[in-house]
């Protein structure tokens, strides 16, 4: 089961429509155009200064680099060569699983106020990424970000999809999932802080992980914030089986 925890989190990520994808037999590497680029695996026998080297000649002039290690990441001392180079932690995610079998709105005991549904017009989308901004404190989304999302709605295409949660009538909150086969990655659960307390994490979760289970999934799969979701998580019934550390130059 770690492996195949693992090695799924290591292949899901996100390739926004205007970012570049390099993938190589040593490294994956997303460029996020000004914003630089974002290194989501490593793992090659050539000195890692090399390496180094080879992804900031790729960086915009004064863009960040990021770069992630975890379990599977080669050489083991990527972390300590990578600080020696003036990178810094400045991230850190548990990786979580939970076999679906049952329907967790049931054994989460979600309230019957939390409406749950997804988010599938322009407007739905729009507002979720608000509150995504708000409580995460992200950039909004650019317009190419979102026509791209809602395009790919109006095509009938349901991963990867937001969620929105309601209560009385108004949207506090939001998550994504986005279907790995028979892995869902369960992703950018936010809840207002005015409708903390209530259920609407819980029912964000419920939702998407029976919606898998629905479309096939049998494991959910989230890389979570240490200081924050992991810990609900956990005592909600996921189990962590690593950990993935961002660094940035």
């Amino acid at each position: 089961m770690k492996e195949r925890v693992l090695k799924a989190a290591a292949n899901w990520t996100w390739v926004p429509p205007e970012a570049k994808d390099v993938v190589t037999p040593e490294y994956r590497m997303i460029i996020y155009g000004h914003r630089g680029p974002s290194v989501q695996w490593s793992a090659t026998e050539r000195p890692l200064d090399e390496v180094i080297a080879e992804i900031r000649d790729r960086a915009p002039e004064d863009s960040k680099v990021r770069w992630w290690v975890d379990a599977r990441t080669r050489p083991a001392d990527t972390a300590e060569v990578l600080q020696k180079h003036g990178f810094r932690e400045v991230e850190v995610l548990e990786i979580l699983a939970q076999e679906l079998t049952d329907d967790l709105a049931e054994r989460l005991d979600v309230p019957s106020d939390v409406l749950v549904r997804p988010a599938l017009t322009a407007d739905d989308i729009e507002r979720a990424a608000a509150v995504d901004s708000e409580v995460f404190g992200w950039s909004a989304p650019s317009w190419v970000e979102l026509d791209h999302e809602i395009a790919a709605i109006e095509r009938g295409e349901r991963s990867p999809l937001r969620f929105v949660a309601e209560l009385d009538g108004e949207i506090v909150g939001a998550a994504g999932f986005t279907m790995l086969g028979d892995v869902v990655g369960l992703w950018g659960a936010s809840v207002l802080e005015k409708a903390r307390g209530r259920g609407v994490y819980r029912a964000l979760i419920a939702a998407r992980c029976n919606a898998a289970r629905a479309a096939g999934a049998d494991l959910a799969l989230v890389t979570a914030r240490t200081e924050t979701s992991a810990p609900t998580l956990r005592r909600i019934g996921f189990v962590a089986y690593g950990t993935k550390r961002c660094y940035e130059l």
